[in-house]
């Protein structure tokens, strides 16, 4: 009798221990501290704000609102993704994935920006021997002159959602983004005062442009960059061009000025103020265009050395730089 009671006792104490285990299914998280539970989760991508995107992938970052590791996925489907995903808390972020120049970065949801990478000055004008080392020496307007030279971004889509709930044992569970487009296009004109020569080769830089995107500000974030913008010949008297940006004073300095400079390969340069124009363009929602009216562009064979042309900018000592 003793015996059988000992197996008696140790039964009971295995039902109670399996009847605890039980409390530990999804209905009772709070009791419940297994993070182990996995689920099919379905992403779904609405394109009603941004009908014309074509992403080549979609990329979603969950962010665990307990401060965990955030998890990334990334599918070809512009529509729809199924993924694994554990039981838990988050906020979110969508974006378009496979681009040339998209670069991400951040830990947590509030830290997480797009951005690009360093650019030479004169990367769009590939025919100095070496950009690099023509960029170091190219003049810069002194007020921006120590902003670092970032890419111009491809096109960004982007979208957020906070509060997230993916609960175990809840059946089919789906987080719907509807993606916008988070960067601004801009178009640039230079319109010659004279017919221009084939010969001629220009780029230009515009300032004090935001250097990242925050999907959760919804708005141009980090430092404030200089763009390089590559520019072709249309027509018989004009250089355009165009460019995306992640948008102008992300550090909500409105009084800031935005410096458009103008390099040609003549080694002639030229700087103007175009800061009502991107202020007025990026205001009206949409791409931004940006004139500019009778440039003096040099013949190509004018000009041994850059020379600034703007009377502003007249008490500059005119030093002969070598681009080459």
């Amino acid at each position: 009798m003793i015996r059988f009671a000992g197996i008696v006792r140790h039964v009971a104490v295995a039902m109670v221990a399996a009847a605890a285990a039980g409390l530990c299914g999804c209905e009772h998280r709070e009791l419940c501290y297994d993070h182990s539970h996995w689920l099919d989760l379905t992403f779904e991508f609405d394109w009603s704000k941004a009908p014309d995107a074509d992403p080549r992938t979609m990329v979603v970052y969950l962010f665990p609102k307990d401060g965990g590791a955030p998890r990334r996925y990334e599918s070809g489907n512009r529509q729809k993704a199924v993924v694994r995903a554990p039981a838990g808390e988050y906020d979110a972020i969508a974006l378009n994935g496979d681009t040339e120049t998209l670069v991400e970065r951040g830990a947590t949801f509030e830290t997480f920006e797009i951005t690009t990478a360093e650019e030479a000055l004169l990367a769009p004008m590939r025919r100095f021997a070496s950009v690099s080392t023509a960029s170091s020496n190219a003049p810069r307007f002194e007020a921006t002159a120590d902003e670092p030279v970032r890419q111009s971004p491809d096109m960004l889509w982007s979208a957020k959602r906070e509060n997230v709930s993916v609960v175990a044992m809840a059946g089919q569970q789906s987080v719907r983004f509807t993606p916008e487009e988070s960067t601004v296009t801009y178009h640039i004109i230079l319109k010659s005062s004279k017919k221009l020569s084939r010969a001629l080769e220009a780029s230009a830089a515009l300032s004090t442009m935001a250097e990242a995107y925050s999907p959760w500000q919804g708005m141009g974030s980090g430092k404030e960059v200089t763009v390089p913008i590559a520019l072709d010949i249309v027509g018989e008297d004009s250089f355009e061009g165009y460019a995306n940006f992640f948008g102008h004073c992300p550090k909500g300095d409105d009084g800031r000025r935005h410096i458009l400079t103008v390099y040609t390969s003549a080694k002639k340069y030229f700087h103007f103020d175009v800061t009502d124009q991107v202020h007025e363009g990026e205001d009206s929602g949409g791409d931004v265009t940006i004139v500019v009216d009778a440039v003096p562009f040099p013949d190509p064979e004018i000009g041994a050395g850059m020379q600034p042309e703007v009377s502003d900018w007249s008490d500059i000592v005119n030093t002969d730089i070598d681009m080459n």
